[in-house]
């Protein structure tokens, strides 16, 4: 729901900017005596002079621009002098074909304090996190990219020697192939050599480039566990790392993006935000359901998808409490319960109804990310009581 909306008599002024790396358009409007105001700011110094405008005009003022790569230092330095400032989910603001073929900064501007001040607008605002969270979150996105990069390396090394027709097929002595990417697996790399230099060369990077990759994830890696294990983050650590899918750096990541599990007042609402609902195109009669929107959190959505990838080969629901970790017994019986209710539901998706294998994970995905919320409230409860 638009501010305007839910605080008609609260605001004096809307300011809706255009936030770039070098420039600021902004578009103000009193909305008691019609006056429209309009600036723009360049250079290094931008922010404290857009700040300084802003308390110029008649308060209270509310003011709000784009999610994008700007972050969030603007909405933060703003709400820091004491002026509302909402960062809108880019996806939920509509765009007409005129304003496709006729845009601006100015005009950009113009549209967000537009949609600020109707009172049916339905935009979407992101939640803003302090400068410790956005922190963390960097941290394990950064652990994410890297363990991605170093997938990348090792699969262009190895299509790199299936070209030259070196193919790894050492078995163990029950006739399974052995794992890669293990010292025998390294020992095997050593062995291989080329007739062309040429050829040398080229194999001697890309073994350098996964190597540096590699070393790049496990040091990235020390530091989420050990950011894991930090006072205010350790609670919801172990109580996340007992759910089937989720080890202790995706439970790290989970706290991360969740930031405050407070935010949300629905199971709904967390899978919106995860992006894991499906699109919708019902008309009349007719209700047809799509493939799901991926407009929320990829990071989180992708760890979790792949941490249910060998959702098949499962025997059980069950999942050991990790070593180290120290849950209450509440988070446990909730992680117990949610852990048998995911896989329960998972096998009578795949053996029951013969849904796709990859359909089923993303819908018990769906539902996992609302018992990773529902756990969150629990630790946040249990660390609030001593206080209370």
């Amino acid at each position: 729901m638009g501010k305007y909306s839910s605080n008609e008599n609260r605001y004096v002024t809307y300011v809706g900017m255009d936030v770039h790396a070098r420039s600021i358009a902004v578009s103000a409007v009193d909305v008691k005596t019609g006056e429209a105001f309009s600036a723009r700011f360049c250079g290094n110094g931008k922010e404290a002079e857009l700040c300084e405008w802003v308390e110029g005009l008649p308060q209270p003022a509310y003011c709000a621009y784009e999610s994008g790569c700007t972050g969030f230092g603007l909405a933060r330095e703003l709400r820091s002098l004491g002026i509302d400032c909402d960062v809108i989910a880019v996806s939920t603001l509509p765009k007409s074909q005129r304003d496709r073929k006729r845009k601006c900064d100015r005009l950009d501007a113009r549209a967000i304090r537009r949609e600020i001040c109707n009172p049916d607008s339905d935009y979407s605002v992101v939640w803003v996190p302090d400068e410790r969270t956005e922190a963390e979150r960097d941290l394990c996105r950064a652990y994410r990219t890297a363990v991605d990069t170093c997938k990348q390396a090792r699969q262009r090394l190895r299509m790199f020697l299936l070209r030259h027709g070196h193919v790894w097929d050492e078995r163990t002595k029950t006739g399974n192939l052995k794992k890669a990417w293990t010292r025998d697996f390294t020992k095997w790399l050593d062995s291989i050599s080329f007739g062309q230099p040429s050829a040398e060369k080229a194999y001697a990077a890309l073994r350098r480039q996964e190597r540096a990759a590699a070393e790049e994830v496990a040091e990235l890696r020390r530091e989420v566990l050990a950011l894991s294990r930090e006072p205010h983050n350790k609670p919801y650590a172990d109580a996340l790392s007992c759910l089937k899918g989720l080890d202790r750096e995706g439970a790290m990541l989970a706290v991360a993006e969740f930031g405050d599990f407070s935010r949300f007042g629905s199971g709904r609402g967390v899978s919106c935000w995860l992006g894991t609902v499906p699109t919708d195109a019902s008309s009349g009669e007719h209700d047809r359901h799509g493939r799901i929107t991926k407009c929320g959190d990829k990071w989180l959505r992708k760890a979790l998808v792949e941490g249910w990838s060998g959702a098949a080969s499962w025997k059980t629901g069950r999942k050991a409490v990790p070593k180290g970790a120290e849950p209450s017994a509440a988070a446990q019986a909730i992680a117990a319960r949610a852990n048998r209710r995911l896989f329960e539901r998972y096998a009578h998706l795949v053996g029951g109804r013969g849904k796709c294998h990859n359909k089923a994970k993303v819908a018990v995905v769906s539902e996992l990310a609302r018992w990773i919320w529902v756990l969150g409230l629990q630790v946040r409860s249990e660390l609030q009581a001593p206080a209370a």
